[in-house]
Order: structure tokens, then C-alpha cells, then sequence
């Protein structure tokens, strides 16, 4: 029997448990088992995402990244020098992926069968960089297809254009990509050093979950990780710029070839919480917030879709990271203007008037109902666990905060982060 420190949790409203290990190289292991469940997921992540293009490395070394290449080391790490990644996983019967966005880089399988010979692989792929200069050039091409690909897509313009006016200097102002120019000039080096920094254990989660055994896991770990692997060193430390409190520019338009115009409505927030606990609690209770007063049951919504100045791809979101925060309105309309003042109309109203308690239970209680069915999806539990682990917060705080969540605290949140002069309105037409 192998030897582990182990700090396990139980949930005694969820009945859950999860068993946290930091492996000897630092690696963080995190283990939720559910028995009886046929489906297994695991990832292997790094708090390493398109917004860590700046930094500085243990010699006081400041670092200048191009922009993008956080999204083109994922595209490297998935080519093998001996065949490819996804042919072995297929052969093995899983579904294996990866994504990176601001604030992390994750890669994931899923499987039925064959877990511990999908985890080998897992653990093997990532921690291996097989850099050239003649793959590092020819992926160049393929990135930028990508980009073009994005630049076409209506909705994903509406959004960034939202970013790049509701940001000053704030990397998540940039696409997830980069740019066409970035990328060609991205060298193997940079990646190379991206990779060293930030690809190190202490830096990085293995979250599994599904009806397996802890110890077999960590046998898998135990011959999974290797010498070179374990002995990378300290992250480098993340540097953000200045960010004013202000958006940039209050309006950006777009001709696209379109058949109803998109809007975005995009709140940037100037109050960020800088404790993770805290941050979630102000996530929760915007999302409270959202789903109350502009959710489908809401009276704005059907309203609004009754008059015709709405459809049902309307949606709201509020997003936040590192030093940044905002809650977004998107969708489609004729007449998004009206959509514009009606949003703040809504929100003004909110703040004279402050929250319907009653409003505000029914909200509460649904929301509790959903976090609790929400974890019988192994997969909603992989990817949010790790989503909130990136963020320093963790999922199992996420019910005692909504359960303590006062219409008070929802109403406070709403009047310091829904300003009318924070606002940028983003049109494709």
C-alpha cells in the first residue's frame, strides 16, 4: 500500500467527497469518486491562459510575450513525434480534448473504459513539448485559419469588440488567439519558455472523478510523472498592467453580413474583490441577480419578448479573474437600442426601488436546487472544479456562500457594479 497525505472533505448536504493529494513534485491531485457512475473524466490543467503574456521569472526578469501564445503551446502539446494523440485515445475507446481561455490551459479525456491507460497518456502528452522549427512554422499557418475562422463569426466579434472598448489595457481585451501578426511572430524559444514556466506541478491540477479507486490513481500518478517533469521550477509571477476604472469607449459598431443585427451590452466592473472567497460571493450574487430581474421568468423578459424587442436569444453572464469583472447582455434585435435603455431602465429601477425579497427566495431556492442536481453530471463537476480551482476558489464553498447570500448583499453588488457610465453598447449590423 502506497503512503499518501491526504485531506479529505465531505459535503454532508451534497453526500460528496473530495480527496485532495499534493503529490512530492508539488502536482495537486484532486479526487471526487462516484460510484455506480459509468462515465470517468480527468483533467490536467495550468493556471496559464492568454492573459499571461507578461511576467517575470525568478531572476527578476520581466518577460514580453506575443499575444496568443498561451492558445498556440496547446496546439503543440497535442503533436506527438510518434503518431497522433487522438488516434490513441480513440483506439482506447475516449474522447480526449483541450481548451485554453484567459485564465487557464486544460487538457481532458472522458471514457467508459480503459481509464488508467487514457490517464497514462494524459499525464504522458502533457508533460512532453515536442518542439521543431519546422512544426512550429507549419502550426503558424493552421492558427491563423483559425483566427480568420473567428473573424467571420458574427458573435465572436460582437464579444471581443465588447472586451477591446470596455478595456483599457487589460489583456483580456485580446483574443484568446492573438492576431495574425503575433502569431508569425511567436518563436519556438518563447514557446519553449512558456512551456518550462508555466507547465511546472506546482502550478498545475490533476482532477479526476467517476467510480474509480484513489489508490490505483495514484499509482497511475506515482508512474506517470517524470524526473524532468518534477524538477521544474517556481512559476513565474503573472504582471497586469494599470487598469482604469473607466470603459474605453462607450459605443463600437460592426457591418458583417448578418440577417438581424447582434447586440452586447457589456457593465465592466470598478469594484474587484481581491480575496477568491470574496469574489465568489460577489459571482453569486450576481448570477442571483441576472437570473431575478432578467432571467426567461423575469418580467423585463417577457415584457420585452412580448413587445417584440426581444427573442429567446437573449442571455445575460457575468464573468471575472484576475483584476477584472464584468456582466454581459447579448443577443439579437431589430432594435437594440430600445434593448439598451431597457436594460438600464431595468437596472435603475432595481436600485431606486432595491430587491424583492420575495423574488429574491424564489431565485435563492432555485439556485440551490440547481447546484445540487448539477452534481449528478461527472462532467459539470470535472470542469467546474478545476474552472473555479484556476480562479483560486473552490466548489465546494459554493453552496454555504448561496445559502448565506442576503437580498441585502445582491442589492449593494447591483449598485456598485451596474453603473450607467461603465457601460459599452457593441452592434453588429
Amino acid at each position: 500500500m502506497m503512503e499518501y497525505s491526504v485531506d479529505h472533505r465531505h459535503d454532508s448536504l451534497l453526500n460528496e467527497s473530495v480527496y485532495k493529494i499534493i503529490h512530492s513534485s508539488g502536482l495537486e491531485i484532486q479526487f471526487m469518486p462516484k460510484a455506480g457512475y459509468t462515465k470517468k473524466f480527468a483533467y490536467f490543467a495550468t493556471r496559464y491562459g492568454a492573459m499571461y503574456n507578461n511576467f517575470e521569472l525568478k531572476d527578476g526578469q520581466a518577460v514580453e510575450m506575443p499575444l496568443g501564445i498561451a492558445h498556440f503551446l496547446e496546439h503543440k502539446i497535442f503533436e506527438e513525434s510518434d503518431g497522433d494523440i487522438f488516434d490513441k485515445f480513440s483506439r482506447l475507446g475516449a474522447n480526449v480534448n483541450a481548451y485554453t481561455n484567459f485564465n487557464s490551459t486544460a487538457y481532458m479525456f472522458s471514457t467508459v473504459d480503459n481509464f488508467y491507460d487514457c490517464l497514462k497518456l494524459l499525464l504522458g502528452f502533457v508533460q512532453r513539448c515536442h518542439l521543431t522549427d519546422d512544426n512550429v512554422e507549419k502550426e503558424k499557418g493552421i492558427i491563423g485559419q483559425e483566427i480568420k475562422m473567428y473573424d467571420d463569426d458574427p458573435d465572436w466579434k460582437v464579444y471581443f469588440n465588447t472586451l477591446k472598448e470596455m478595456y483599457h489595457n487589460h489583456p483580456v481585451r485580446e483574443d484568446v488567439a492573438g492576431s495574425i501578426e503575433s502569431v508569425y511572430a511567436t518563436t519556438r524559444d518563447q514557446l519553449q519558455m512558456c512551456y518550462d514556466s508555466f507547465y511546472v506541478p506546482e502550478n498545475m491540477i490533476l482532477f479526476v472523478v467517476g467510480d474509480l479507486e484513489l489508490d490505483e490513481i495514484m499509482r497511475s500518478v506515482e508512474a506517470g510523472i517524470s524526473t524532468d517533469y518534477a524538477k521544474r521550477g517556481q512559476t513565474p509571477k503573472l504582471l497586469l498592467p494599470e487598469e482604469p476604472k473607466s470603459v474605453r469607449e462607450k459605443e463600437v459598431r460592426q457591418v458583417m453580413n448578418v440577417p438581424v443585427p447582434l447586440f452586447m451590452i457589456g457593465f465592466k466592473d470598478p469594484v474587484l474583490m481581491g480575496d477568491p472567497k470574496r469574489a465568489l460571493q460577489k459571482t453569486i450574487a450576481m448570477k442571483l441577480a441576472l437570473d431575478m430581474y432578467f432571467g426567461k421568468s423575469s418580467t423585463f423578459y417577457s415584457d420585452n419578448y412580448e413587445a417584440g424587442i426581444i427573442n429567446a436569444s437573449f442571455y445575460h453572464e457575468y464573468s471575472s479573474g484576475l483584476e477584472y469583472g464584468h456582466v454581459m447582455f447579448g443577443g439579437e434585435s431589430a432594435e437594440y437600442e430600445k434593448v439598451f435603455e431597457a436594460v438600464k431602465e431595468e437596472i435603475k429601477k432595481i436600485q431606486d426601488k432595491g430587491i424583492d425579497h420575495e423574488a429574491f427566495n424564489r431565485v435563492k431556492r432555485k439556485a440551490i436546487g440547481r447546484y445540487l442536481s448539477a452534481f449528478n453530471s461527472v462532467q459539470y463537476v470535472a470542469g467546474a472544479f478545476v474552472s473555479y480551482f484556476m480562479k483560486h476558489m473552490d466548489l465546494f464553498d459554493y453552496l454555504g456562500i448561496l445559502e448565506d447570500m442576503s437580498p441585502e448583499f445582491v442589492e449593494n453588488t447591483i449598485k456598485t457594479h451596474l453603473k450607467s457610465d461603465n457601460v459599452v453598447l457593441s452592434v453588429v449590423e
